[in-house]
C-alpha cells in the first residue's frame, strides 16, 4: 500500500510538471553555464579596460599640465585627440565583442575557425598577461565552417579559463598554453595544451560530468566542461576529450568535415 501511494505521488508530480523534464533541465544547466561564463567575461573586460582607462587618465593629466603652463600646441592637441580616440574605439570594440558573444545564436553561419580562436584569445589575453601565462598560437591554415560561432567561442573560453586556473593554482614556472589546429580529410581538430602538470586519472574520468568540480564552491559550478561537451557533441556533432600529455593536459575539439558545409583557405 505504501509503495502504491509513493508511486501515485511520483506520477502526480510528473503529470503536473513539478519535476523539470530532461529538456528543461538541460536548458537550465545551459543557462547556468552561460551565467558562469558571463562572470568570467566581465572579469576579463575589467582587465581589458583597466589599462586603457589608466592611459586615458594619463593623457588627460598631461594635457592639463601643458595647458596650465601655456605649452599646449595644436600638434600636441591633435595627437591627444588621435590617441584618446584609438583607446575609446578599442574599448568600444570590447563592448561589441561582449554583446555579440551573448546574442542568442540558433542559426548556423559560415565563419573562420581561426577568427573564432582569435576572438576567444582576445577575451582572456589580459588575465593571461596578469598571471604571466604565455599563449602560443600555432595555426596557419584558415578553415571556414558552417556552424555556431558563439558556442565554439564559449567552449574555447571554458577550456582557456580552466587552463589558467590550473597554472595559477599550481604556481607553474613559465606557464604556457599552446593552441594548434589539424585538418584531415574528413575533420578538423582544435588542440589546447597547457603545462600545468595534468590531472589525476580518477578526476580525469569525471571532468565532463555535470556539477563535478575540484574548485571551491564559490569558484566553480562544475557545469562548464559538461555544457562544453554537450555543445560540441549535440549541437556541433563533434567530439571533446581531454587527456594527460607531456607536461600537462591536452584538450581536443574535433569537428566532422562536411563537404557541403566546409571550406578552407591556404
Amino acid at each position: 500500500m505504501q509503495y502504491q501511494i509513493e508511486r501515485f505521488y511520483a506520477m502526480s508530480l510528473k503529470k503536473y510538471r513539478l519535476y523539470p523534464s530532461k529538456e528543461e533541465e538541460q536548458e537550465m544547466m545551459k543557462q547556468q553555464a552561460k551565467m558562469a561564463a558571463m562572470g568570467e567575461m566581465i572579469g576579463n573586460i575589467a582587465h581589458q579596460w583597466r589599462q586603457p582607462l589608466n592611459a586615458l587618465s594619463a593623457l588627460n593629466v598631461g594635457l592639463g599640465i601643458k595647458f596650465k603652463r601655456g605649452k599646449l600646441t595644436e600638434e600636441e592637441m591633435n595627437l591627444f585627440k588621435e590617441k584618446s580616440n584609438d583607446i575609446i574605439q578599442n574599448m568600444s570594440a570590447t563592448i561589441d565583442d561582449f554583446k555579440n558573444f551573448y546574442k542568442p545564436n540558433k542559426v548556423k553561419e559560415l565563419f573562420s575557425v581561426n577568427q573564432a580562436i582569435e576572438g576567444a584569445i582576445r577575451f582572456v589575453t589580459d588575465s593571461y598577461i596578469e598571471h604571466k601565462i604565455e599563449i602560443i598560437y600555432c595555426v596557419s591554415i584558415d578553415i571556414e565552417i558552417n556552424s555556431y560561432r558563439n558556442e565554439l567561442i564559449q567552449v574555447l573560453l571554458n577550456i582557456f579559463n580552466n587552463s589558467k586556473d590550473a597554472l595559477v593554482e599550481r604556481s607553474i614556472t613559465h606557464p604556457k598554453v599552446i593552441i594548434s589546429t589539424l585538418l584531415s580529410a574528413d575533420e578538423v581538430s582544435i588542440m589546447i595544451q597547457d603545462n600545468g602538470g595534468g590531472v589525476d586519472s580518477e578526476i580525469l574520468e569525471r571532468i565532463f560530468e555535470p556539477y563535478f568540480t575540484t574548485k571551491f564552491q564559490s569558484q566553480g559550478t562544475g557545469i562548464g566542461l559538461y555544457m562544453s561537451k554537450m555543445i560540441i557533441e549535440k549541437s556541433m556533432k563533434g567530439s571533446l576529450m581531454s587527456k594527460n600529455f607531456e607536461e600537462g593536459l591536452l584538450t581536443t575539439i574535433t569537428l566532422k568535415r562536411d563537404t557541403t558545409d566546409w571550406a578552407y583557405n591556404i
